[in-house]
């Protein structure tokens, strides 16, 4: 049951802050924020933020507001493009992306590709990467996979109850550890990347940034 931003929008955008998988968007002119009903977990945090009470739970919306569930939905429909996973060739790019920077600190690490499901499209392990690091790096590709945002935003989020439910739901397979993040084209989430095998935290996510260039050069989606 997601929530609903309505009319009462104001664009103030504390809602966006505080959204744990990044589902609330706008595009430039739009009036409003919306929340992507396919991904809202019904966390309630944009509820609690919002100045002027625009945002409800959709069984809880006021009869005047109760358009607004179809205009939040139609946003979606409109703008998330109809696009598939990250094509296998590029997947190996990031990988490698990922992999020279690494070299830079003269480390080995593990990088995973996965599409928007968290399904593996492609994974790479470094000669002297710790054998672990490929699961690691899997994992941490599929939470922001799944949630939508860097893993690094999850990690001081990581006793909150919402949380550890997913990550018992999930298997151990949920990880809010630093170093993998979403792949984008626009709004609509065409996968994730994930690293792991580094000896901080922070090196795994600019290895992350060294193979979103890729994603992001000219001509690549």
């Amino acid at each position: 049951m997601p929530y609903i931003i309505t009319s009462l929008c104001t664009n103030d955008g504390a809602c966006v802050e505080v959204c744990p998988v990044a589902c609330i968007h706008t595009t430039p002119g739009a009036p409003q924020f919306y929340i992507d009903p396919e991904v809202c977990i019904d966390c309630e945090q944009c509820e609690i933020v919002c100045p002027v009470d625009a945002i409800f739970k959709d069984i809880d919306i006021p009869a005047e507001h109760v358009p607004s569930i179809e205009v939040n939905a139609a946003f979606f429909r409109k703008n998330k493009a109809a696009v598939g996973p990250v094509p296998f060739d590029i997947a190996w790019e990031m990988i490698h992306a990922a992999q020279d920077y690494a070299q830079l600190f003269g480390i080995a690490v593990s990088a995973a590709v996965v599409d928007e499901a968290g399904a593996p499209i492609a994974v790479g392990k470094m000669d002297k990467a710790e054998p672990r690091s490929t699961e690691l790096a899997f994992n941490k590709a599929y939470t922001a996979a799944a949630l939508h945002v860097p893993t690094a935003e999850l990690v001081q989020q990581a006793r909150q109850p919402w949380l550890r439910s997913l990550m018992v739901s999930h298997r151990g397979r949920m990880m809010p550890v630093s170093g993998a993040v979403p792949i984008l084209n626009g709004v609509t989430i065409v996968g994730a990347i994930g690293v792991a095998g580094a000896s901080r935290p922070e090196q795994d996510v600019l290895c992350c940034r060294a193979a979103m260039a890729v994603w992001e050069s000219p001509g690549h989606h």
